[in-house]
């Protein structure tokens, strides 16, 4: 029974058929009814077979029973409500009637006095009182009465208990489900917090490069141009003083025209002749060339270009660091790594072959011997997964400790090293190589694109190869109990003009 069916349970249902008491340790035989605990084991004692006493269905006894759990919660909260008040009086009324006399109550119309006849005609016969009865004297017809008004006041009261039963059950499991919902809500927020805070920080570290980029600028424009403007400033000061030079004498001289008195006039001119005269000496400039103040930026061009080349490094670092945070797997090779026979595409997801080695800068980490490259991401942790096409040249593919592995001679060939994991197709053959040691594969015909997938759960490295027309077959799985974090690696095997290794996916 669920608990939603207590709804519509009635109280006799709440009662065991052998004591006609309240269930006490109710449990369930697989037949479905249901009895006390201590009722059946009195009734087992003693024999060999147990069997149901209503269906008589066999049973194992009652140690193989479990205890009916949700009649036990119906019948405790019945408890409860009779001791707030409350006590349905549709259970049943037990009353036990012996073999010899049965209460059968009739009200005489003579006298009105309630008699009691039993099974040998006696009249005035009272209704005993004791084990099993209620009441001195009975009467059918008002028992019955009585009886049905309280079941018809009772029963939605016992219905409405049942329902406080399954409400009661059903918050204690929305209280588990909400404390459930909350701890994802943490994990989640946690999650969403640290994303943001990192994902904060790398658009930081691009505004950072920016701002330095547009601080150089600036310095070096400011270098070409400040000479420039402070020569003119200069010159704007020295025509500044000198027309107000001007200015002063012309002022002078007007005044001293109006002069009256002869002495005085004649004392100012000699003073003011001697301005006159040094005014007049000194240049205008009105015919100088101001051609030393037009600026040549074209110099400053490689300059300007060696700090291009720097922000564009730095800020795809920093754009391929925020890829990786929103791709975990996000795969792309790395050019401090490269051999000088290789070329990487402008995304970085492409290696080709060049007959010409290329003038790269000079790394510690760069592959100087074999044709190989590793990835610029490194994987410690989660489930990755991959899309490769392979096309004009053996290959070898596969994972490695970028750390441990050389980057010349002959310990430096991705197949021989202690510190890798990897696939190699040549002379239409497979070999898996695990940590130097070489497993042959079966001769399998092999497609372009192959998926690798890397599970730090599981711990295996799986190669997959992808045709077009067969779909996804299995070629081989590492188990690998990687320690550390591994790069994404390749190595093209021949220098063929169309060797070629592309991440799709």
């Amino acid at each position: 029974m669920s608990v939603s069916d207590g709804a519509s349970f009635s109280a006799d249902k709440l009662t065991c058929p052998i004591c006609l008491q309240l269930f006490s340790e109710p449990i369930s035989l697989p037949c479905g009814h249901t009895y006390c605990f201590l009722c059946l084991k009195n009734m087992e004692e003693g024999l060999d077979q147990h069997r149901c006493p209503e269906c008589q269905a066999e049973y194992q006894g009652t140690t193989a029973l479990m205890k009916n759990v949700k009649i036990s919660k119906f019948i405790e909260t019945y408890k409860d409500t009779a001791e707030k008040g409350f006590a349905p009086a549709d259970l049943p009324t037990v009353i036990h009637v012996t073999s010899k006399s049965m209460c059968n109550s009739a009200l005489d119309q003579s006298d009105g006095q309630s008699q009691c006849y039993g099974e040998e005609n006696k009249t005035n016969r009272g209704c005993e009182t004791g084990s099993g009865f209620r009441g001195t004297l009975c009467n059918p017809m008002q028992a019955k009465i009585s009886n049905k008004g309280k079941m018809e006041m009772d029963e939605p009261k016992f219905k409405l208990a049942s329902q406080v039963t399954e409400l009661h059950i059903k918050l204690e499991i929305a209280e588990g489900v909400l404390m459930k919902e909350k701890e994802w809500e943490l994990q989640v927020t946690t999650s969403n917090s640290q994303l943001r805070e990192k994902i904060s920080k790398l658009l930081g570290q691009m505004k950072d490069s920016l701002q330095s980029y547009s601080d150089q600028v600036m310095q070096m424009v400011e270098k070409e141009l400040g000479p420039g403007e402070e020569s003119i400033r200069a010159r704007v000061g020295q025509a500044s003083e000198l027309a107000k030079q001007l200015r002063h004498t012309v002022l002078t001289a007007e005044s001293l025209l109006t002069e009256e008195d002869e002495k005085a006039f004649s004392d100012e001119l000699q003073s003011l002749n001697a301005n006159i005269v040094e005014v007049l000496e000194k240049p205008l400039r009105e015919d100088e060339d101001f051609v030393e103040t037009k600026v040549n930026f074209a110099y400053a061009c490689p300059k300007l270009e060696n700090m291009n080349t720097v922000l564009r490094e730095q800020l795809g670092e920093t754009q391929r660091s925020l890829r990786n945070t929103f791709n975990p797997s996000e795969l792309t090779f790395d050019p401090e790594t490269v051999h000088p026979n290789l070329i990487l595409s402008e995304d970085l997801k492409t290696v080709t072959f060049s007959t010409v080695k290329r003038s790269y800068t000079s790394s510690p980490q760069r592959f100087t011997s074999f044709y190989q490259v590793l990835s610029a991401q490194s994987f410690s942790e989660g489930e990755h997964c991959w899309e490769v096409e392979l096309e004009g040249s053996p290959w070898i593919i596969g994972m490695c400790y970028s750390g441990k592995l050389p980057r010349s001679g002959l310990p430096s060939a991705l197949e021989s090293s202690q510190s890798s994991w990897c696939l190699m197709w040549f002379d239409n053959l497979l070999t898996a190589f695990e940590q130097g040691h070489s497993v042959p594969l079966k001769k399998t015909t092999v497609s372009r694109r192959l998926e690798v997938k890397l599970s730090f759960k599981t711990h295996r490295l799986s190669f997959y190869n992808i045709s077009p027309t067969s779909g996804k077959t299995h070629i081989y799985t590492f188990k690998a109990n990687l320690s550390e974090a591994v790069h994404f690696a390749y190595r093209m095997m021949s220098g063929h003009p169309k060797g070629r290794v592309t991440i799709c996916s």
